[in-house]
């Protein structure tokens, strides 16, 4: 996709968004919420405990707008130069989740996410069809 048409994508979706009734908004909110730490909880079990901290960084933070939660894994604590002396440096999150050259994958990540996919798509649709139910009402 080109940028004008990313920004048009962009547009439409703030558009569905806002588009939204507050009450629908909350409760969906809260159901991200507690995929986003299904997910977290699940990565956390599935992940190989070498030392423990890569576990510890696995998380789940503010996206752009209310409506998104992301779990990521990684960061400054799993960061680490390729090789001593090197200026290059890696995640390892990456490498233990899609192997290296000397090491197989061990996958915890989109495991954890496939696993809790389905629920949480449905737990969100009963919590905004259960919205707009109460919506209808008053």
């Amino acid at each position: 996709m080109s940028d004008a048409q990313l920004r048009a994508a962009r547009r439409r979706l703030d558009r569905r968004l806002a588009a939204i009734p507050d009450k629908a908004r909350a409760a969906m909110a809260a159901e991200l919420d507690a995929a986003a730490s299904q997910v977290v909880f699940a990565a956390r079990t599935l992940v190989p405990k070498k030392s423990g901290r890569l576990a510890s960084t696995i998380r789940k933070v503010a996206g752009e707008h209310e409506l998104q939660t992301k779990v990521v894994a990684g960061g400054a604590a799993t960061t680490k130069p390729v090789r001593n002396g090197a200026d290059v440096s890696y995640d390892y999150a990456l490498g233990v989740e899609f192997g290296t050259q000397d090491t197989p994958p061990q996958p915890f990540f989109f495991p954890a996410y496939r696993l809790t996919k389905k629920r949480a798509k449905s737990r969100i649709r009963r919590a905004v069809s259960k919205a707009a139910r109460e919506a209808a009402k008053s």
